[in-house]
């Protein structure tokens, strides 16, 4: 097992980066794989590989990606679990992300509404149970023999090529219209734009936009939110 207790310290702390190091390290010893090693950060998301001093510094700047960094096993690096340990694990790491999100209050407004109806220890009792059945809901394999995606990182990674690419909602739909006939029986892909912002919105991952001044200045919310031009240039918004 690869020790995993640093990615959840503050990347500015040393026993973070002491940590990353350790675990490029065990890594490469594992893998006998000593010049190039997959990169688990948010950029590189386990696609590139790159020296173990790359992939530190990209994991103490950048952080790692949060899907890979929920998981019991990391796969990609070595790691197989099964039974008792790899249920243990969850619970704990399911206990740490709901701690991470009050922390953070990444709670939609229907749960705010719910909480502001019940009292004290009952209303954080609620919001635990339900936060935590949306989390096992998404980390339900694509389908039951997947190893590779759960119902989230598949979503997150298909919505992410559509905003990057410019896809129009329309050629998502057909997207997402086709792939669960391509994929195997009893498979979780949502089948709609639609569901999808709804999965999103419910973890509080849906986008907003905001419009922004053509010369870069400033993003037109909070203070500026009800301004008609920039304040610092004076362009019309």
């Amino acid at each position: 097992m690869v020790e995993k207790s640093w990615v959840h310290l503050n990347r500015a702390e040393p026993d973070y980066e002491r940590g990353a190091w350790d675990f490029v390290r065990s890594v490469a010893a594992a893998l006998g794989e000593m010049e190039m090693i997959i990169c688990p950060c948010i950029d590189c998301r386990n696609v590139d590989r790159h020296s173990a001093g790359i992939v530190v510094d990209h994991l103490v700047t950048r952080g790692m990606d949060l899907s890979y960094k929920m998981r019991e096993d990391w796969y990609h690096h070595g790691e197989v679990q099964s039974g008792t340990e790899s249920r243990s694990n969850a619970s704990q790491w399911n206990q740490e992300i709901l701690g991470l999100y009050q922390a953070a209050e990444f709670r939609d407004e229907e749960l705010v509404r719910q909480a502001d109806l019940c009292e004290g220890a009952e209303a954080e009792d609620k919001l635990e149970d339900e936060f935590l059945a949306k989390l096992a809901d998404a980390e339900t394999p694509l389908y039951p023999s997947c190893a590779n995606h759960s119902k989230l990182s598949a979503i997150v990674e298909l919505f992410r090529i559509k905003t990057e690419s410019g896809w129009s909602d329309r050629s998502f739909d057909l997207l997402l219209q086709t792939l669960p006939r391509m994929l195997p029986k009893d498979n979780v892909m949502h089948t709609s734009l639609y569901e999808v912002k709804r999965f999103l919105r419910s973890f509080d991952m849906g986008y907003e936009k905001i419009h922004a001044c053509v010369n870069d200045c400033c993003l037109f919310r909070k203070q500026f939110e009800k301004l008609n031009n920039c304040p610092k240039c004076d362009a019309s918004r």
